[in-house]
């Protein structure tokens, strides 16, 4: 699906912060493994938590 239309969806509604991430293949392969090697199941809460503490790391840094 394309990034728009998923940001649109969350948007709407519906979908959740979960399944947003996990849409996005390449960021859901980095998280679940992230969160595996913490021993956190995957969640709503900590998937928006770790989007935003990635899009800091990777996106924002440089600016």
């Amino acid at each position: 699906m394309d990034y728009n239309e998923l940001v649109q969806k969350r948007q709407d509604g519906f979908i959740d912060d979960l399944e947003f991430l996990l849409a996005q293949e390449e960021l859901a392969e980095i998280y679940l493994k992230e969160m595996s090697e913490k021993g956190d199941p995957p969640s709503c809460e900590n998937a928006m938590k770790w989007l935003l503490e990635y899009e800091n790391k990777h996106l924002y840094e440089d600016l």
